[in-house]
């Protein structure tokens, strides 16, 4: 735990910021291919070659994972709310705006249609396998699934990125989360955000398997009381209660009595504050992975 930390604080002072998490995009789907039965691998090995005549670089199943981002760096915004849902908190009871009829709920249960259908073309159920495995891991997020509103923010502080933090390699919440809380940093590299993307090299592929099996040794499927749990809106409320309870509410130490501090708009990350966040972090990646292995199986394993 000590090198975790040591770790994080070099990151914080010398990394910049690679956003959008894909390396947790590829983790997520690492873990669910280990655990796949047979028809269900052979399945999405199928659909990621047809995605990749399109897209040379998604060479491995678990590179589907980031695609539906490369869309957005692409300036593809049309499937921009797929990727979250607004859960309010709203301690200063403001009227809350209306929130989009199509997000990240919607979007899973619209993949969910397309894979099962017969009608559509292969190279759309790639696409549409693409982005379930993509939403599974963004709604394990908590920010994804979370706005506050308040009176300084009445229209939501969009899943934290109206959070701001000070003096930090993540200048917002969200992206902090969207990093892992810094878990995730060391990856960085393999799909560097805003470079253009290559095919995975086998080492590349390795590294990620490598931290997929600590994950799975450290938090194994049976861990998890609601693992076969499948329903998106039971997954949206679960993160926001882990919003509220460890992003926004987040302990970054005690006072000088040892009541509790927590981390506020404008406010210097703690290692306090980041331990605690990187457990959340670890223990959302085994659980998308697992939940995403027994949507395929469902869909794909028969």
């Amino acid at each position: 735990m000590k090198k975790l930390f040591l770790l994080t604080i070099i990151l914080i002072s010398s990394l910049r910021l690679q956003a959008w998490w894909d390396p947790g995009h590829m983790v997520t789907a690492m873990i669910a291919y280990a655990n796949l039965s047979e028809p269900a691998r052979k399945r999405v090995d199928e659909l990621t070659k047809v995605l990749q005549r399109d897209y040379p670089y998604v060479n491995h199943f678990i590179t589907t994972g980031p695609w539906p981002d490369d869309l957005k760096a692409e300036g593809v915004r049309a499937y921009d709310t797929w990727h979250y849902t607004n859960l309010p908190s709203n301690p200063d009871g403001v009227a809350l705006p209306p929130q989009p009829e199509v997000d990240i709920i919607w979007a899973i249960g619209e993949c969910q249609y397309i894979l099962r259908n017969n009608r559509p073309r292969e190279i759309e159920k790639a696409r549409f396998l693409a982005f379930l495995v993509h939403f599974v891991s963004d709604l394990h997020q908590p920010l994804h699934s979370t706005s506050v509103f308040t009176h300084e923010q009445p229209g939501g502080n969009r899943g934290g990125n109206g959070f701001a933090l000070k003096d930090s390699t993540w200048n917002n919440l969200h992206a902090l989360w969207d990093d892992g809380c810094g878990y995730l940093s060391a990856y960085n590299d393999i799909r560097p955000y805003g470079k253009p993307k290559n095919p995975l090299t086998e080492d590349q592929v390795g590294r990620i398997r490598i931290l997929a099996n600590q994950l799975m040794n450290e938090f194994p499927e049976s861990s998890f009381p609601n693992a076969s749990t499948l329903d998106p809106d039971f997954w949206a409320l679960e993160s926001h209660k882990l919003a509220m309870k460890h992003a926004y509410r987040g302990v970054k130490g005690k006072d000088n009595r040892g009541r509790d501090l927590y981390l506020m708009s404008g406010d210097e990350l703690t290692a306090t504050y980041l331990q605690q966040g990187q457990e959340v972090v670890r223990r959302q990646l085994a659980l998308s992975g697992y939940r995403l292995a027994r949507m395929l199986n469902e869909l794909f394993g028969k």
